[in-house]
């Protein structure tokens, strides 16, 4: 009896997935036809209300819209990095010719060749000037000046005017050589030989210093006030002159384009004067200061 029961409950085990196999093709056609029909509504006459044609998909299953074009506009390196970039290569410039230095006047270039005669380079190593020169303003231009040339212009070469850069270049620079030059051409000394109370006052206080005979001649009212000038020099510079730091040295320009030394620390005999400059002994010379201008001879 017990092995009955177990023969059937094996039977049973085997026909229960051949029904499920059979029951499941039988069922497929009714449900494709039923579909068919559901989909084609107009063959049978009859709507089926509210039904959409297809199927809603889920939103994780929608199709990607299409990409949208954005422009970008090209991004500029910042100021901050503008030296870390490469150089932009610079179209070659034809090469500019070197602008020439305007010629030094010849009244100056007379001067530093006096200088150089009488104080050789090495005998100055420092870089301070080694001549200073006050000149007229009218007889000297002031864009001449080279080198090592100090140039202090006025009206008549005046110390008066210039003194204070004079002072600057004796006391300040050290310079070893003062230059009075006078010119033939000075406007100022041949004006104050002359009347000029008809000029505005300003340029009639400018003249006053300049202290000339009325009525002589260019030359000699040119040499006077040279001679008036270096005077106050040697006077105004005395500590510096008997220390042997500065010697000054009145010189004219004459019109033949010669420089004539009239007097070195206010000596003024020709004779010494040849002496003291055969022998470049220009510092420490006796002064001449005191001397009476009838003894002078230009």
């Amino acid at each position: 009896m017990t092995s009955y029961f177990a023969a059937l409950a094996a039977t049973c085990c085997l026909l229960l997935p051949a029904l499920s196999l059979a029951q499941t093709q039988t069922q497929t056609p009714a449900i494709a036809h039923g579909a068919a029909e559901a989909t084609t509504p107009a063959a049978t006459g009859h709507e089926a209300p509210n039904e959409t044609p297809h199927e809603k998909l889920s939103p994780s299953m929608r199709p990607l819209s299409p990409p949208v074009r954005v422009n970008h506009p090209p991004r500029r390196l910042p100021q901050q990095a503008a030296p870390y970039a490469r150089p932009a290569v610079k179209p070659r410039q034809p090469h500019a010719p070197a602008r020439r230095q305007p010629a030094m006047a010849a009244p100056l270039r007379a001067a530093a060749a006096l200088a150089s005669r009488l104080l050789p380079r090495g005998q100055h190593g420092d870089k301070s000037p080694r001549l200073a020169v006050l000149a007229c303003a009218d007889g000297a231009p002031r864009h001449g000046a080279q080198g090592s040339l100090y140039l202090v212009q006025n009206p008549g070469n005046q110390l008066l005017l210039g003194e204070a850069g004079v002072s600057h270049a004796v006391r300040q620079l050290r310079t070893p050589l003062l230059l009075v030059l006078a010119s033939a051409d000075c406007k100022a000394v041949n004006t104050a030989r002359s009347d000029f109370s008809a000029l505005p006052l300003a340029e009639q206080r400018t003249l006053l210093s300049i202290n000339v005979d009325k009525g002589g001649t260019p030359l000699s009212a040119q040499l006077d006030n040279l001679d008036n000038q270096v005077e106050a020099a040697v006077l105004h510079y005395g500590g510096e002159v008997e220390a042997g730091r500065l010697s000054v040295i009145g010189a004219y320009y004459d019109a033949a384009g010669q420089l004539v030394v009239t007097s070195i620390n206010g000596e003024r005999d020709k004779a010494t004067i040849a002496r003291l400059l055969r022998q470049r002994a220009v510092f420490n010379a006796a002064t001449g200061i005191g001397t009476p201008l009838a003894s002078n001879s230009h």
